[in-house]
């Protein structure tokens, strides 16, 4: 029995592995999904949600299923969370990691000296601080999401939660998305940023990269954040998307899609 026990062990072990090797080669690859059988798709996460109220409800109010990734005890961050699931955005926790920059991060952030015990309770009373969170993803975090360990731990919290990750990408050298997948924790990445200029000639630049992303990968995510300019520009641009072809659709929705895909491999 011992031995069976052992051989079971191993043949879950086994099949975790292949799922996660599976997931990563559909993820690296721009050819796996046919264009006939996946309309190409966009997700659009909104960052640093919590701080202002205002800009806060103006991301809320956008028309689609944008995609809210909130700061944990922040002043406004649970409000905007109910607030924003009320009328059917997702939400995900935005969980403020230790950064190369030296930016302070606040309460419920995560560095690399924490213990397991305390980096995982930290992460745990992040998300029960943001209601119908259903995803996390990094705010800031370049320091952090470069450790595997960290990252490992993140996501046996992600898997205790059932929560998916995404990966914000903050370091070009973040292991944190490897990690997910090594995990089988349901994940993307980010493939262009929005807003790190905010002038409007710079926002047409970016929002039509994402586009070109979506119509050569089938799929492609865009991370933003709460500014007026921001606001104000996705206002009068995400009727591009159906005008090209691309539907927008929630981080979560996404993951979704591509399972049935993942499946056939």
């Amino acid at each position: 029995m011992h031995k069976l026990n052992k051989l079971s062990k191993k043949m879950s072990q086994f099949q975790h592995c292949l799922i996660g090797c599976l997931w990563f080669w559909f993820m690296t690859s721009a050819h796996l999904v046919k264009a006939d059988v996946f309309q190409p798709s966009m997700v659009i996460i909104i960052d640093d949600l919590g701080y202002n109220l205002a800009n806060g409800l103006g991301i809320i109010n956008l028309p689609g299923p944008i995609t809210l990734a909130v700061i944990p005890h922040t002043r406004h961050g649970a409000s905007l969370a109910s607030t924003g699931a009320k009328v059917g955005k997702e939400i995900m926790l935005h969980v403020p990691m230790q950064n190369h920059a030296g930016i302070k991060l606040g309460k419920g952030g995560l560095t690399l000296g924490m213990d397991e015990k305390t980096f995982k309770d930290i992460l745990r009373k992040d998300a029960a601080n943001i209601p119908f969170t259903q995803g996390l993803n990094n705010h800031m975090g370049s320091a952090l999401t470069e450790q595997a360990l960290p990252m490992l731990w993140t996501m046996d919290v992600a898997k205790e939660l059932e929560l998916f990750f995404v990966d914000s990408r903050t370091s070009a050298t973040s292991v944190a998305w490897q990690q997910a997948i090594a995990q089988n924790v349901p994940t993307l990445k980010r493939d262009v940023f929005l807003d790190n200029d905010t002038s409007t000639e710079a926002l047409e630049i970016q929002f039509q990269q994402a586009m070109d992303v979506a119509r050569k990968n089938k799929f492609a995510v865009l991370i933003g954040h709460p500014y007026p300019e921001t606001i104000a520009f996705l206002s009068q641009s995400l009727g591009k998307l159906d005008e090209a072809g691309i539907k927008l659709v929630s981080a979560s929705a996404l993951i979704e899609l591509l399972k049935p895909h993942l499946d056939t491999l």
